[in-house]
């Protein structure tokens, strides 16, 4: 006797390998990204580990602000202006 549907097994089975893609998605940008403040990325890395479905999400949306942004030009280099007159 099945007691879940197969298409419903297989519905499952999809949404799990989304989550999980978003979820090593989380993990890698987490290890490549620098935080204003250095315990950010423990206090991020315990969350996805601890609390993975709502951690994920969270990190996703919100870890963008506390990034710090990695610029081409240091502020002591001359900028160059490509651009044709």
């Amino acid at each position: 006797m099945n007691l879940v549907e197969p298409n419903a097994m297989i519905l499952t089975q999809i949404a799990f390998a989304i989550y999980g893609a978003f979820w090593i998605y989380a993990i890698v940008d987490l290890f490549r990204s620098e935080f204003r403040d250095r315990n950010q990325k423990l206090i991020w890395a315990m969350f996805l580990i601890f609390i993975p479905f709502i951690g994920t999400f969270m990190y996703l949306s919100m870890s963008r602000r506390l990034k710090v942004r990695k610029t081409l030009f240091s502020s002591d280099e001359k900028r160059i202006n490509f651009r044709r007159k």
